[in-house]
This record gives structure tokens, C-alpha cells and sequence, in this order.
């Protein structure tokens, strides 16, 4: 699969500022009166996490903690601030809205544990500088600060949010958020907000993996540091860049052999290699083009989970990518086991939610795209165009032929083999015969020797139904894909 932009996904308003020193400055100045009413250290990392001493390391790097006693390695990635953020114009329940949001993002940042958050008390102190918040963040090694104010918006609010690098002095995301009178008056929205602006900051990925991944995209494979092949599995995973991909393969394998108790790079290599076991991306050509040539995968996946999950069994990041090596196994009981585990952990990561989507595949179609489409909702743009793919399947499978091919759409990708079977099934049940044998000559131009009985061996690799699969064969072959 080519190297390609990630989605179609609905594009969420959004704005990013080319200059980022005036417009915090102007933001900082107005934020001094709320010091006094910030308290409280941010929720850290559950469990083993409080055993362990962050290391804070130098401005763009990342850094590896250990457990003395159990060896448990961590590599860990830049240091996340987050100011309070502000309600400038005197509004009843805004100051309180305003907190709210500040608690529930730092909180819900502090469980991407790839990041290093610092607490809320302390990124309060900044504001004290005045002027020099900034040099001060800069100061304590801060990599990413995230600030923000709530505006009256009618009897609601309206919430600011921003990202801005400190390396480099460049806003990287911004994104305003919506609340109406009620979500303001009972503060439900703050929480909200906090959630969905803490996945897009700091999600795998999120604004900042994603920022993350764009320095280090050209560097050679033996330059990467630990933290940076983590970033390559799973930006690469969710976009499918094959680029990506193959780097996040060999630098994975490095880092498991040189730090067998690195629990992230465990989850990372896992992570590729089910991504190789479902495109085939560096596999010999015959493995490519026979999905049941490749399936010898599962083992290695599996085991790669285990072994991140056995490491760190209260991470959110491992146990996800546990639960994804056991949906190989096709046993809906056992992989919703899992998930639910992830999920308990964060249940508002995008990237875990989005699991969902195999759990539909298996037969769970109601619950699985319930939390596949929660997971696109909480994503925004960084939602993979995969995703849509338990929707628009769901739709096919219930008869709802008309919404399933649009959202085939937000999942379609031009020169992708998949996205063109996927049409040449739907086509069929609204009598667009002719489309539908367009899109078969689109697959077997990528895909030459493809066959019905291909399709049939790449869906039952996914764990389909015996029925769905049967349906889709029947659509295939009115298409005129060779059996």
C-alpha cells in the first residue's frame, strides 16, 4: 500500500496560528487571576506508575525509566504542561467551567502514558513569570504546553484549545470546542471537552505524535530513538503508510533485543506486525497475495502482546494492543474480555475504542460500531479511515445499502485495493451493475490475480460471519470478479 493522506473523515474547525509568541503572550497576561484558584496535582499513571521516578529529559528527546525490581523498562516521550485555562470575560459559571476543563484535560492526558505530564500545580507556576511563562516552561524542559479560555457563546460557552511546540515556537493544533447552557450549568460539557481535547493532543496518535512522527519521518532507521519507533508503529498503523510501517518493523525488532523488558516496545512491534498481517506490507509477493500464506503472524503478534501486557499489566497502551492480538484467535467472548480491560484503563482512548471495529466484524455489530463510531467522534481528524468501516459495514450487512456505501466513502481510499472490493460489493444492491464492474477493474488493476476466493480468505482472516461473507461473494461475482 502506498504512503497515503490518512482520511476522509469529516474535517472538524480548526485553527493554527504561524506565530505563536504573541497570541500566548496576549493569553498568558489574562490568566494570573485564576492562579490562586488551581490545586491539586494532575492524576498521574494508575498503578505501577506511582512506584516509579520520571525522568525529565532534554528538550526534544525521550527518555526510558526502569523499576529496580522487576527491570520493567518505559520509554517515555515529551513533557506535556498544561496551563489553566482561562475565562477572560466575567460570565456566571464560567471560571468554574474554565477549571473544570483544565482538571479533566491534564487528568485525561496523564493516561496516554507515552507522555509525561506535569502537574497541573507546578504548569500554574509558569504563570507567575508573567511574560516570561514561556522561558520558564522552556526552563523546566516543558516540550508541548497546552492553553486555552472559554468564551461566552449565547447562554453556553465556547472553549479554546491550543498546542504549541516549544522547540520549535510554532502553535501545532488548535480546536474549539462547544457547549450549551446546560452542559455550561451542570458542567457535564467541561468533562467532555477535556476528554475529546485530551485524545486529540495526546492520542495514538494525536496532535503531538503526529508532530512527533513529522521530525523524525526522514531519519534513517538506526537513528531513531526509542520513543520515535513507537511513534512510527502506531502513526503508521493508523494512517497506513507503508514507509512507517517498515521502519516501526526493524526498528521494533532492534529494540526488543536490546531492551527485552520494554514493555512499549513490545506493544509497537505487535502493533506492526498485525499491520503487516492484514496489508502484507514487506511481506515475499506470494504472501501479499495470499492472506492464508501470512497467518503464520498470529503467532509472533500474539506473543509480542503477551509479553508487553506481562510487563505492564496496568498500561492502557499494552493491554489494548493484547486485546488486538487476540482478536486473531476469532473467539468474540475472549477478545471483548480484553477490550473491556483497555477500556477500563482509558475508557476514552480513540485508538482502544476503535477496537470496536473487530468486535463488529466477529458478529457484535450494534456494541462494536457503537464504539468505533464513539472513537471517530473523539478522534476528530486523526480518526484512521478504517474506522468508518464498522459503520458502513453494519449498514450492508442490516440491508441499509444507501448509508452504507456513503460511509464506504469516508473509508475509501483511490488506488487501494480494499476500498475498490468494498465498492464492488456495495454497488450490486442499488442495481449499479455497471460502477460496481468499474471498481473490480480498479482491483484488478492493483491486484491482478484477484479472486472471489481471495476475498473470502482475507474476510475470514477478520473473523466475519460465514453469512456476510457469502452475501459479499454473491455481490462479487454479479461485479465480475473471477472466482
Amino acid at each position: 500500500m502506498a504512503d497515503t493522506p490518512l482520511n476522509d473523515a469529516p474535517k472538524l474547525n480548526d485553527s493554527k496560528s504561524a506565530s505563536f509568541s504573541t497570541r500566548l503572550r496576549l493569553r498568558l497576561g489574562k490568566l494570573g487571576a485564576i492562579i490562586a484558584s488551581v490545586g491539586a496535582v494532575v492524576g498521574g499513571l494508575a498503578g505501577y506508575w506511582h512506584a516509579w521516578d520520571i525522568l525529565h529529559s532534554h528538550v526534544g528527546r525521550d527518555t526510558t525509566t526502569t523499576a529496580a525490581s522487576t527491570g520493567l523498562i518505559v520509554s517515555k516521550g515529551p513533557s506535556v504542561a498544561v496551563l489553566p485555562v482561562s475565562s477572560p470575560i466575567a460570565a456566571p459559571g464560567l471560571g468554574s467551567f474554565a477549571d473544570r476543563v483544565t482538571q479533566q484535560l491534564a487528568s485525561s492526558l496523564g493516561r496516554f502514558s507515552t507522555l509525561r505530564v506535569i502537574p497541573r500545580a507546578t504548569a500554574a507556576n509558569f504563570l507567575k513569570e508573567g511574560d516570561d511563562a514561556i522561558k520558564a516552561a522552556r526552563k523546566a524542559q516543558v516540550d508541548y504546553l497546552v492553553s486555552g479560555e472559554v468564551h461566552p457563546l449565547g447562554g453556553g460557552a465556547r472553549a479554546n484549545i491550543h498546542v504549541s511546540d516549544l522547540r520549535t515556537g510554532t502553535e501545532i493544533w488548535s480546536k474549539s470546542f462547544d457547549a450549551n447552557a446546560e452542559g455550561v450549568q451542570t458542567e457535564t460539557s467541561a468533562y467532555e471537552i477535556g476528554d475529546a481535547a485530551a485524545v486529540q493532543i495526546g492520542g495514538y496518535p494525536g496532535a503531538i505524535m503526529n508532530a512527533d512522527y513529522s521530525q523524525s519521518q526522514n531519519k534513517p532507521v538506526f537513528e531513531l530513538s526509542p520513543y520515535e519507533c513507537i511513534v512510527h508503529a502506531v502513526v503508521g498503523s493508523v494512517r497506513g503508510l507503508s514507509s512507517a510501517i517498515l521502519k516501526a518493523l526493524e526498528c521494533s525488532k532492534r529494540l526488543t533485543e536490546r531492551q527485552p523488558n520494554n514493555a512499549f516496545a513490545w506493544s509497537a512491534r505487535a502493533t506492526v506486525l498485525f499491520n503487516q498481517r492484514s496489508m502484507g506490507i514487506g511481506l515475499p509477493s506470494d504472501q501479499i497475495q495470499h492472506t492464508d500464506k501470512r497467518l503464520y503472524l498470529n503467532e509472533e503478534i500474539l506473543r509480542g502482546a503477551t509479553r508487553a501486557v506481562e510487563l505492564a499489566p496496568d498500561d492502557a497502551f499494552a493491554q489494548r494492543t493484547y486485546a488486538l492480538a487476540m482478536s486473531t484467535k476469532c473467539q468474540i467472548h475472549l477478545y471483548r474480555q480484553e477490550l473491556e480491560k483497555a477500556l477500563a484503563l482509558n475508557s476514552n482512548d480513540a485508538r482502544t475504542l476503535s477496537g470496536g471495529m473487530w468486535l463488529a466484524f466477529m458478529g457484535d455489530w450494534d456494541d462494536g460500531t457503537a464504539m468505533a463510531e464513539k472513537a471517530i467522534r473523539l478522534a476528530g481528524p486523526n480518526a484512521s479511515f478504517a474506522w468508518w468501516l464498522a459503520p458502513a459495514k453494519r449498514h450492508w450487512w442490516k440491508g441499509e445499502y444507501q448509508q452504507a456505501l456513503e460511509d464506504f466513502r469516508h473509508a475509501y481510499l483511490e488506488g487501494f485495493w480494499l476500498s475498490h472490493l468494498d465498492q464492488a460489493y456495495a454497488l450490486p444492491f442499488l442495481g449499479r451493475f455497471d460502477e460496481a464492474k468499474a471498481e473490480v477493474g480498479k482491483l484488478l488493476k492493483l491486484r491482478p490475480d484477484f479472486t472471489i476466493r481471495e476475498a473470502d480468505s482475507y474476510y475470514r482472516m477478520f473473523c466475519f460471519q460465514p453469512e456476510y461473507i457469502e452475501k459479499m461473494n454473491s455481490a462479487l461475482r454479479q461485479a465480475g470478479l473471477p472466482e
